[in-house]
């Protein structure tokens, strides 16, 4: 009987130190849908129509770990996440085979903010653990090329390998971040790039990146003002030949209760890492010397979340206008509209629709191309 009570003693001590210990969470969600896009290309003298499963039409597939541990007065967390095509199970190319392609970080957070080191999404995106931009559009980076926010920008929205960020608290609504990548892509898949591949970090011969940000939220309203730099490496293979890129977008909503309103507007200088819908730019590209076709231009964004029947309706208009930096030859004008619907029938699952047309007009051998997109799907987080 002693030992009985010795042994439960121990098995109770054994399990209140396994239920303090530092938890872990997994997560993720699975977005799959159709999708139907006709586009007409050069002059309208060529047509596609295809019908398509999709993944991830209205937010990118995931799955994740996250985890936190409280040491004294500090906390130390990680995330490592992983995107995946809902459709065929493969890792997109975008994330050129990295296991936890959309974000792997540790945090150190405590009284005066917080500091993240891994690959990070960029302040100036609307992902990840410190992208700001969700703020200032109804739509995300995704739905197509018809309801993209990044279709009005300049800005890469992209994720960046080797990066040092800080986060600041809250201070009456207001916050501040800003992030430097050593190095931003270590897993340059072109073989042609093997200058970019084999940059030494934080070298002349690496492309950096720099962006910085400040929210501010009270009440009904939000406001952000996000500025980044991509200072390009010195290899001719790839952009050796084009100036410190750099953008700033000011933007935000206000909700009148009936409808939540989003703005934004953009500028934008010496950037290469454009949505390129039609690749029209890419195209121009091919025409110039350097090949680097480095834009510069502006943009601007209007867009709507109004509650309805349930769910919630959403409405975007964007436009881009975008020259050559060099000698302003070429100019390429985009802009787009969308509307969508979405319906949760829990906080875990919920199904949207969508459509919307984009349109970009390039003097470049004066072609103009355009597209008309539809699609459905049903979302389910974990």
């Amino acid at each position: 009987m002693k030992k009985s009570l010795i042994a439960a003693a121990l098995l109770g001590t054994f399990a209140a130190s396994a239920f303090a210990a530092p938890s872990v969470t997994l997560y993720g969600r699975v977005d799959t849908g159709l999708a139907y896009t006709h586009k007409n290309l050069d002059n309208d003298t060529s047509s596609t129509n295809t019908v398509e499963m999709t993944s991830g039409f209205s937010t990118g597939n995931r799955w994740g770990l996250t985890g936190t541990e409280d040491i004294g007065n500090a906390k130390v967390g990680f995330v490592l996440e992983s995107g995946f095509n809902s459709d065929d199970g493969a890792v997109p190319t975008s994330q050129n085979s990295r296991l936890f392609g959309r974000e792997a970080q540790v945090n150190v957070s405590g009284a005066y903010g917080t500091l993240y080191a891994g690959r990070l999404a960029s302040i100036a995106s609307d992902s990840g653990s410190i992208g700001y931009l969700g703020d200032v559009s109804a739509f995300s980076s995704a739905y197509g090329f018809v309801g993209n926010q990044q279709g009005s920008t300049g800005t890469a929205y992209g994720r960046y390998d080797n990066t040092l960020a800080y986060e600041t608290p809250t201070f009456g609504g207001l916050q501040g971040a800003i992030m430097y990548s050593f190095k931003g892509d270590t897993q340059v898949s072109d073989s042609n790039l093997k200058e970019v591949a084999n940059a030494r970090e934080n070298s002349g011969d690496a492309d950096r990146y720099l962006a910085a940000g400040l929210r501010y939220k009270a009440g009904k309203a939000a406001v952000v003002l996000t500025g980044d730099m991509t200072m390009y490496g010195n290899h001719a293979a790839n952009y050796g030949n084009v100036d410190n890129g750099y953008s700033f977008i000011l933007g935000g909503n206000y909700d009148f209760g009936v409808a939540k309103v989003f703005a934004k507007a953009t500028y934008f200088d010496n950037q290469v890492n454009v949505l390129d819908s039609f690749s029209l730019i890419k195209d121009a590209r091919a025409l110039s010397t350097p090949q680097a076709l480095a834009l510069k231009g502006w943009g601007a964004e209007l867009s709507t979340a109004v509650p309805a029947f349930g769910g919630t309706f959403l409405g975007t208009v964007g436009y881009r206008d975008a020259k050559e930096v060099d000698n302003g030859s070429y100019k390429f004008k985009r802009w787009n509209a969308a509307v969508g619907y979405s319906y949760a029938f829990s906080k875990r699952t919920s199904v949207y629709a969508a459509a919307g047309y984009a349109q970009e007009k390039s003097n470049a051998k004066d072609r103009k191309a355009s597209a008309a997109q539809a699609g459905f799907g049903l979302v389910h987080k974990f």
